[in-house]
């Protein structure tokens, strides 16, 4: 590795649904190196003013009372943008959802995030390739630890999350595995290979019928093509987000 920051990025949210749901806890944890040393974790509770479900305050145990005396995400986006820009950020699933319902926040706070300037590294990928399991039994089988019993009001799910992180970097590193292999390509975009960039820094489609022409060039020449994107529900929420998000 060889980034200025390394990021590890954890949410707490309203619900699952990383279109309209809001996060509600953000949580990084940075280190400068592969020693991993001077480690800094930083949390910060929003108000999303709108309910949180049943069954992810059942999750976290967060609630909408705890979180009236906070400000909203929209209070904090722009600081949190150039805090996140320039760095390798790291999670679990973080294609899937995290990225996602982050960008979605941002274009709600209208705070500009340049994806292209950021790297990512899925530790479901890392797992994946080692013990093909979820995060519980990730946790359990790397690090010894219950995931029934972390306190969410709590950091200790981030700091979990680092400990996981240190202890597959070490298993990689005794079975000659390097991080590259799991680190997002410099120009692809999303875990599908939906979207990548060409060399003036444009996205481009890196599949499909339109494969080649930029996203802008699309949504000027065929927009009908990016609505159906935009309702197709095998569609992924990162390239829709992503859709959505170039329209700035």
């Amino acid at each position: 590795m060889s980034y200025d920051k390394y990021l590890i990025l954890d949410l707490e949210t309203t619900g699952l649904d990383p279109i309209n749901d809001k996060i509600i806890k953000l949580t990084t944890t940075s280190f400068n190196d592969e020693s991993f040393s001077s480690s800094e974790t930083k949390s910060r509770y929003f108000n999303p003013n709108i309910s949180i479900s049943e069954e992810s305050e059942q999750i976290h145990g967060i609630t909408n009372t705890f979180l009236n005396e906070h400000k909203q995400f929209k209070n904090y986006a722009k600081a949190i943008s150039q805090y996140l820009e320039n760095s390798c950020i790291i999670g679990y699933g973080i294609y899937d959802f995290h990225l996602p319902i982050l960008l979605n926040e941002f274009l709600r706070s209208k705070v500009e995030f340049d994806i292209r300037k950021i790297k990512v590294i899925d530790m479901k990928k890392i797992y994946e390739k080692l013990r093909p399991r979820t995060l519980t039994n990730a946790l359990k089988d790397f690090c010894s630890i219950e995931i029934e019993n972390f306190d969410r009001k709590s950091d200790e799910k981030s700091e979990a999350l680092l400990e996981l992180f240190i202890t597959q970097n070490d298993e990689m590193s005794k079975k000659n595995i390097t991080l590259d292999k799991f680190l997002s390509s410099q120009n692809i975009l999303d875990n599908d290979g939906f979207f990548s960039l060409n060399e003036k820094d444009e996205i481009i489609f890196s599949k499909g019928k339109h494969k080649d022409l930029s996203l802008q060039n699309v949504r000027n020449q065929f927009p009908d093509y990016l609505d159906w994107l935009m309702d197709n529900e095998n569609i992924s929420p990162m390239v829709k987000m992503i859709i959505s998000y170039d329209q700035k």
